[in-house]
């Protein structure tokens, strides 16, 4: 069972990426411009992933599958590690394909999502994209209200951020917008203000843009001389730029326009450079555009035989859709009507399988369940030998303290006492000044011996933790802290109104001790503050100090060790909080009033 839960997330990973495939995704290894490979470093993947931005931008309108390719992998690298500026990326190139491409219901999901991302990011430029986008979508069902609104509050962050193009851009989508409402004269306005910006930047591609879709109104008014003549001017500055997709559209709309115009030879020919065109961008709403001018066009020269052939290039597509349909239909209901003539026998084996499959599957379960039982039984035994065992440690450790504490009391302590009260039967005026001096020295470093040796002991096991409590030997110790000066230390006190448990107070007073020791020695710190405090359902100590920090966090020493040690044995935990200008603070947690063993 553990081993399914910890595949659970690596399977979920696998129907993610499987469901994201889209149906005309290809199974291509590399390109010219080079194989396409996956990085794990993060900041390897970033370079790739701006890369391969870049080729997807600069193929948006020359070959649409490229284009798409590369922003697929902008996508898959950014879902790797989750690098939403990535998404929003691979989003706004996946968009502009799609509204090329004429898929306005994936449009609109890529918009929501784009928008969502850049606005979290705070990234108004792409918010603005996806707004002009979403009034793409809009537009294309008639929601001329929403696209309205949407486009003007694309154009307004545009403007502010300097933007012009896609100010422009987004101007000349919003005169589309009132040209297909009928409302011509706003669309002209609109169509003037953009060339004009695009005349400003010089832009041969903003004003093909604008002139294509004068040309378009002029169909749309009728006037098909005037709308050849911008088709024609919109096409010249495409092929200057070489912009496949330009060219590809204005081919498709001069075609139409010759049409109207019963120019049916040109139509013809410009409908088939349009499909030459469209074959090599890979746009299958380009081609089925002009496969349905040439359909038409031919069909008014009276060449009912290549009418009919281009027509059905336009429907095989659905026919095709149509027939898969009829087969899965076909076969759900050959498989019902299968079901309804088995007879009374096979259903009844059936039946008899179902229930020999439940036996089955209850037997195991209960297997299961009594495996379970037995290893948690087990578990609890062993939970209770190694509480048990640290019991013991613990004891021992203490009997240990209290003996080693006395040995250096009785003994060193007194053979240090003994050897400074000889020093004092010493007469140093028999003594050269020389001899004086390292008389006074030797004197004052057996004082000092002596009184490290009364503060070691009593620290290994002071009489105030037995006698008085955990309290009571902290507020002692802090106080022989402070009498050294060099570092103020803080004691601090929240609850705790009962005395602990034995183990959980020598383990606290041990704790707080080998800390405090490591501030003295390591941390420089001018001041110390150690907090103890009690709720309901924990005990938390906190000890920081203002020093230098750990200079290497990572490599930890045995009183360090032997903290984190005594934590686990309390199940509690420990963070340790390290800057370099701010000190060290330690913060550990235990259950509260409850024994380990418990």
């Amino acid at each position: 069972m553990r081993v399914i839960l910890k595949l659970l997330p690596f399977l979920s990973v696998i129907l993610l990426l499987a469901g994201s495939q889209c149906s005309r995704d290809k199974s291509i290894v590399s390109l010219a411009e080079g194989t396409i490979l996956e990085k794990e470093d993060f900041a390897e993947d970033t370079v790739l992933i701006l890369k391969y931005h870049k080729l997807g931008a600069s193929y948006l309108f020359l070959d649409a599958d490229k284009s798409m390719l590369y922003a697929k992998h902008v996508l898959r690298l950014s879902q790797k590690h989750d690098w939403k500026k990535g998404k929003i990326l691979a989003y706004n190139l996946l968009s502009t394909y799609y509204l090329l491409d004429g898929s306005y219901d994936v449009l609109r999901e890529l918009s929501n999502e784009t928008m969502i991302l850049s606005q979290q990011l705070g990234l108004p430029y792409y918010t603005a994209h996806a707004q002009r986008f979403m009034a793409e979508s809009y537009s294309e069902f008639r929601q001329w209200d929403s696209a309205r609104i949407n486009y003007n509050q694309a154009i307004q962050v545009f403007a502010r951020l300097g933007a012009d193009s896609a100010r422009a851009l987004t101007m000349v989508n919003l005169g589309n917008c009132y040209r297909e409402k009928k409302l011509n004269d706003q669309a002209k306005q609109h169509y003037k203000q953009a060339y004009e910006v695009f005349d400003k930047l010089n832009s041969d591609w903003g004003r093909a843009v604008v002139l294509q879709e004068e040309g378009y109104l002029n169909v749309r008014e009728l006037n098909f001389t005037a709308a050849v003549k911008y088709f024609q001017r919109s096409l010249a500055l495409s092929q200057k730029n070489k912009n496949r997709y330009g060219e590809l559209n204005t081919l498709n709309d001069l075609s139409n326009a010759y049409y109207h115009r019963r120019e049916y030879d040109k139509s013809v020919q410009t409908c088939l450079k349009a499909l030459e065109h469209s074959k090599i961008y890979h746009s299958t709403q380009q081609t089925n555009w002009a496969l349905t001018t040439l359909s038409r066009a031919y069909k008014a020269k009276n060449m009912p035989d290549s009418a009919l052939f281009y027509n059905e290039q336009v429907n095989n597509n659905r026919r095709m859709v149509h027939d898969e349909t009829v087969k899965r239909q076909y076969t759900m209901y050959q498989l019902m009507y299968d079901n309804q003539v088995m007879g009374s026998e096979i259903q009844q084996r059936i039946i008899n399988q179902q229930r020999s499959i439940q036996r089955f599957l209850i037997g195991f379960s209960a297997l299961i369940i009594a495996f379970a039982a037995f290893l948690w039984f087990n578990n609890k035994k062993l939970r209770r030998k190694n509480a048990a065992i640290q019991e013991a440690l613990i004891k021992g450790q203490t009997i240990e303290r209290k003996r080693v504490a006395a040995e250096l009391h009785d003994h060193l302590g007194g053979t240090l006492a003994s050897l400074n009260w000889y020093m004092y039967g010493i007469d140093k005026k028999l003594l050269s000044p020389e001899e004086q001096k390292i008389y006074d020295s030797v004197h004052q470093m057996v004082g000092s011996a002596y009184r490290e040796v009364r503060s070691l002991s009593h620290n290994l096991m002071p009489a105030e933790l037995e006698e008085h409590g955990l309290i009571t030997a902290l507020d002692r110790l802090i106080s022989k802290l402070n009498e050294n000066k060099n570092i103020q230390f803080e004691f601090n006190l929240t609850g705790l109104s009962d005395r602990l448990n034995n183990k959980i107070e020598f383990e606290l007073y041990s704790i707080v001790l080998e800390l405090t020791n490591n501030i003295i020695k390591h941390s420089g710190a001018t001041a110390a503050t150690i907090e103890l405090t009690e709720n309901a359902r924990s005990i938390s100590l906190r000890v920081r100090d203002n020093g230098s920090g750990m200079i290497e966090p990572g490599r930890q020493g045995t009183g360090l060790r032997n903290v984190k040690s005594r934590v686990e044995s309390l199940h509690g935990k420990i963070n340790i909080h390290n800057e370099a200008s701010k000190g060290t603070s330690i913060e550990i947690e235990i259950p509260s009033k409850k024994s380990v063993y418990e």
